[in-house]
Order: structure tokens, then C-alpha cells, then sequence
């Protein structure tokens, strides 16, 4: 059993982490879902890097960790680790890295199109073949 130093310390960490996460989504960028764009996203794929909603997260967690990783910002405890890979990218580093190839065609799918999955699919799909490059 934890000692209560050891589960006052990990609360302390926590309330830092939820911090970090509420000044990164006041940024302009992560208050719109990565994916579709749907405003207000309270979920993160920490190991890319960007913040989703919970529809796109959904997605995210259909394509398998080795893809993508996902995590509540609310509900779920974060690591420093995780925190730290959230700090690096965010929507907006993530869209320089990770759309930098994309067709010159490519129309992003919305919240309320059913093309949504079929899109991340294709993204997960170059990412699987080295197309896209996945820092984290």
C-alpha cells in the first residue's frame, strides 16, 4: 500500500500535469481537434503529439498502439514522459511534420462526414510505410 507521502506526491504531479495540459489546449492550434477539426478536444494521442476529440480518439485507438496512443486529458493520469511528448509537438508541429507530404488534393475530414475513419486509415497506412515520419 502507497504511503500517503507517496499519494500526496503523485496528487502534486498530477495537478502539475493538469495544468500543463489546460495552458497547452488554450493555444490556438490544440482548441480544435487534429484530425477533423471539431472545436473543444479533451482527449490527446501523446505519443504523436496532438489533441483529438473523442470521436478521432475513437479512431486512434482502433489503429492499435503502435500507432497511436490515447489518453484522456481529464481523466486519465499522465506521465512526465507523456506530458513531455505533448510539450514538444502539439497540432500545430504535428501538422508541419506529419501533413508535410500530404496531396496537394487532400481534404480534411469533418465531424459530421462518415470519411473521418477512411482518412485516418490512410494516414496510419503511410505511417506504417515510412511516408509519414512518427517522431514519438
Amino acid at each position: 500500500m502507497a504511503t500517503r507521502s507517496c499519494r500526496e506526491k503523485a496528487q502534486k504531479l498530477n495537478e502539475q500535469h493538469q495544468l500543463i495540459l489546460s495552458r497547452l489546449l488554450r493555444e490556438e492550434d490544440n482548441k480544435y481537434c487534429a484530425d477533423c477539426e471539431a472545436k473543444g478536444p479533451r482527449w490527446a494521442s501523446w505519443n504523436i503529439g496532438v489533441f483529438i476529440c473523442i470521436r478521432c480518439a475513437g479512431i486512434h485507438r482502433n489503429l492499435g498502439v503502435h500507432i497511436s496512443r490515447v489518453k484522456s486529458v481529464n481523466l486519465d493520469q499522465w506521465t512526465p514522459e507523456q506530458i513531455q511528448c505533448m510539450q514538444d509537438m502539439g497540432n500545430t508541429k504535428a501538422r508541419l511534420l506529419y501533413e508535410a507530404n500530404l496531396p496537394e488534393n487532400f481534404r480534411r475530414p469533418q465531424t459530421d462526414h462518415e470519411d473521418i475513419m477512411e482518412t485516418t486509415a490512410a494516414v496510419a497506412l503511410l505511417l506504417n510505410k515510412g511516408l509519414l515520419c512518427a517522431k514519438h
